[in-house]
């Protein structure tokens, strides 16, 4: 049973982003940007707009790695849709944003939608892509799946507003502009490194 939602906060967002390393910074503060690159290249390849790639890459995303995320579409493209080999769900709303479908109206949940506006925007926008662990962070917890509540409406909202704001703290700071996107991203990287070798993936909450 999941325990009781806690507070996200601006400034364990902020604290977090803080102690990313140089390689880190340089490497995440880009991570949409490369994605973006890479939606590029599979619309090119298959003659179709950044919006339906990023939107493939977007709809396939769930329970995918990034590499599998990024091999999936490009076979899906390829092909020119699939019925077998992932979620049919997900490849049902692959298929309706090749067919030509609005994007965002297709993918219905906050977080895959949110995924999608930060790919094709190269990390320059104010959605964020609230996983899992950009919840931890908000909250300064590590959660296993049975404790950490449903990332959906108002929470969803709550936490995607404190990376907006801590957007504004960082970007005054650093004396250049940086998106909530990119908070995310930043903050993603160096939460899974600091966790990777304590068992990032373990069954405890404990906190960090």
């Amino acid at each position: 049973m999941a325990t009781s939602p806690l507070t996200p906060s601006v400034r364990n967002v902020t604290r977090v982003f803080r102690t990313a390393t140089p390689e880190q910074l340089s490497g995440a503060l880009d991570w949409y940007a490369d994605a973006n690159r890479v939606a590029g290249a599979l619309a090119v390849k298959n003659d179709v707009s950044l919006s339906v790639a990023a939107g493939v890459i977007a709809a396939l995303s769930p329970l995918n790695s990034w590499g599998a995320n990024v091999n999936l579409p490009a076979r899906f493209l390829e092909a020119g849709g699939l019925t077998s080999g992932y979620l049919k769900v997900g490849l049902a709303k692959a298929a309706r944003i090749l067919a030509g479908e609005d994007v965002l109206t297709v993918l219905a949940s906050d977080k895959v939608r949110n995924f999608y506006l930060c790919i094709v925007s190269a990390g320059e926008t104010d959605g964020v892509c609230v996983d899992r662990h950009a919840y931890d962070i908000a909250v300064n917890t590590r959660h296993t799946d049975a404790t950490r509540p449903g990332l959906t409406g108002k929470r969803y909202a709550a936490v995607a507003e404190v990376y907006v704001k801590a957007a504004r703290i960082l970007s005054r700071e650093l004396g250049t502009p940086v998106y909530a996107a990119q908070v995310q991203s930043v903050t993603w990287v160096t939460w899974r490194a600091r966790y990777w070798a304590a068992g990032a993936f373990d069954g405890h909450t404990v906190k960090a």
